[in-house]
């Protein structure tokens, strides 16, 4: 989510810009909101600065029918089609209202494109944005589906890292410490960016933006390198307080230290090239470059899922100030930085390594 700076003095007082993948929104105030659940509303033509759909947004393509109305296809995933709809169509009403448009939105079981008509083009890409904000608030609350990731597999991380697990459970006991919090070792990587992705359209979209990635920013960095190796050497929390942690990360860099620095610039390429497509939003100005090695949130899954019909329990998080003073420099080896897997989460595929939609060789 960007904040626009920029503002014209004859709109000093308007409430700010807010854009949100190619869209954008003003923020109003609490007294000014819109009587939807957000604070975030689109633009009016009582806006004194005059936008046109471009701008609006990047990807919206409206016809001209023989009737001379506008109209505009959007895809979303049939999953959020209820929200648009809401209860009894009372949302759907609401935004064919307030953008006087008429919205036509797949009956259930059915697939395709939410199709808007109006009267005119801005009325048509304010219910395009009011559904896009729909759509982005919903997806922000689903788990993660995928991930893209580095693998960092290789026999020696995988030894070390038993050596690691071994020396815990054979030592003294810790608070939350068992053997269901470990990662797998075959499924040791890096995570460079998380994903919400519910169709075959929005994979599709997130492959081939891998595509584009491939040859505008992974060929340039890398073309010219030596084979590189990830080193994981030490270990960090990203919590203030050891003695109560979820989630303990093993470091990594590249052993080649003139190739360090575009590792982390290849991290930050890729999520900037995802957060322009809208794929994702950006919150952070730079990748954490890390692996995990133990999560509370692993701890003896199915048997939670079995006691609560389903429902998940709170996190028990464990003691780790014990491991980080013992443990601060332990080394767990090198592995091959050979590819960028579009995982999915959730999912092991025939190498115990997590399913993959996508892989980019390097």
């Amino acid at each position: 989510m960007d904040i626009l700076n920029s503002r014209d003095p004859k709109v000093f007082n308007q409430p700010e810009l807010v854009r949100i993948g190619n869209n954008l929104f003003r923020r109003y105030p609490v007294e000014m909101a819109h009587k939807s659940d957000n604070q975030l509303g689109p633009y009016t033509d009582n806006d004194d600065e005059m936008i046109n759909c471009a701008e609006l947004d990047d990807d919206v393509e409206i016809k001209v029918t023989k009737s001379g109305q506008f109209l505009t296809k959007i895809h979303v995933a049939p999953f959020f089609f209820g929200f648009i709809i809401g209860t009894r169509g009372s949302k759907r009403k609401e935004i064919e209202m307030d953008t006087n448009t008429r919205i036509k939105i797949p009956k259930q079981g059915e697939t395709g494109d939410i199709v808007i008509t109006g009267s005119s083009e801005r009325d048509i890409c304010s219910a395009r944005l009011r559904i896009n904000l729909i759509v982005l608030q919903m997806r922000e609350k689903h788990q993660v589906t995928h991930f893209l990731s580095i693998p960092l597999v290789s026999d020696q991380i995988n030894k070390n890292f038993e050596i690691f697990k071994s020396k815990l459970m054979s030592g003294p006991p810790l608070r939350g410490v068992e053997e269901s919090i470990f990662i797998s070792p075959q499924k040791l990587h890096l995570t460079l960016a998380t994903f919400v992705l519910l169709d075959d359209y929005e994979i599709d979209n997130a492959v081939g933006v891998m595509h584009e990635c491939q040859s505008e920013i992974l060929h340039s960095l890398f073309k010219n390198a030596p084979p590189l190796k990830i080193v994981m050497e030490g270990i960090e929390i990203m919590n203030d307080d050891p003695t109560s942690v979820d989630v303990l990360y093993g470091k990594v860099k590249l052993d080649v230290q003139k190739y360090n620095s575009s590792l982390q610039k290849m991290s930050d390429l890729l999520v900037d090239q995802f957060a322009k497509k809208g794929i994702i939003r950006k919150q952070y100005d730079s990748v954490k470059l890390h692996a995990t090695l133990m999560n509370s949130r692993y701890r003896n899954a199915k048997i939670s899922d079995e006691r609560n019909n389903g429902r998940r329990e709170q996190r028990e998080s464990f003691d780790a100030s014990f491991i980080l003073d013992k443990y601060k420099n332990f080394y767990f080896g090198e592995a091959d930085f050979k590819e960028i897997h579009l995982s999915v989460r959730f999912t092991t595929g025939d190498d115990k390594y997590y399913e993959c939609c996508k892989l980019i060789n390097l």
